[in-house]
């Protein structure tokens, strides 16, 4: 690894920071992933894909200090908010990982802390907010919205124009059709197929998604 590499602390040692490990040269950006944090002390000591578990994230501070980036292996949106809103202050710097075997159009903006597996596809002007998870192989259609902390399961498919708010979780193969709207801290079922708007705070399931 060049001595000029970023390095990079990922937090959290479940299934998404398993991901960013057992992975680290398939990013368009390439980084030195020198350890975990995980609140889970018995993790501690633990080698994942070569990578130590160093502790849990009452040391996010200090590397934070010695100027080391932070990913967040963190599927689920609203813990992931909270982590992030007690680390802001710090002035912590969240690299965004991109799959190369990623589809982008040009006119796409992605925001910082984000994870894009390798399949996904996104189409032309849409918009990606802050620490969004897409999973393998989901698919955005043109003019998408996603609020921050929104998390796509594998094989999602928005259609055109469709805007997602804040910590909204969307199951495995879910689906939207065009122009529709799901708010924030939503839950949407996996194989749900939404063809109408959706509010915050609500869990749908179901062809067609309903509320439950």
């Amino acid at each position: 690894m060049n001595e000029n590499t970023k390095k990079v602390i990922i937090v959290g040692a479940g299934s998404v920071g398993k991901f960013i490990a057992y992975n680290p040269n398939q990013f368009t950006e390439k980084y030195d992933f020198i350890g975990f944090l995980d609140d889970d002390p018995n993790k501690k000591g633990q080698l994942i894909a070569g990578i130590p578990v160093l502790g849990t994230l009452e040391l996010l501070p200090d590397f934070i200090k010695q100027n080391i980036a932070l990913v967040w292996g963190i599927a689920f949106p609203k813990i992931k908010a909270s982590l992030v809103e007690k680390v802001k202050h710090l002035d912590a710097e969240f690299p965004t990982l991109i799959s190369e075997k990623a589809w982008i159009s040009n006119e796409v903006a992605i925001g910082k802390g984000c994870i894009i597996y390798p399949g996904c596809s996104i189409n032309y002007e849409t918009v990606v907010g802050d620490f969004v998870v897409m999973n393998m192989n989901c698919a955005l259609g043109h003019n998408v919205t996603l609020g921050d902390f929104t998390s796509l399961a594998p094989g999602v498919n928005l259609g055109g124009y469709t805007t997602i708010g804040d910590r909204t979780e969307v199951g495995i193969g879910a689906a939207t059709k065009q122009f529709i709207s799901i708010g924030s801290d939503c839950v949407v079922g996996g194989q749900a197929m939404v063809i109408n708007d959706i509010g915050n705070n609500i869990v749908v399931k179901g062809i067609p998604a309903r509320e439950i």
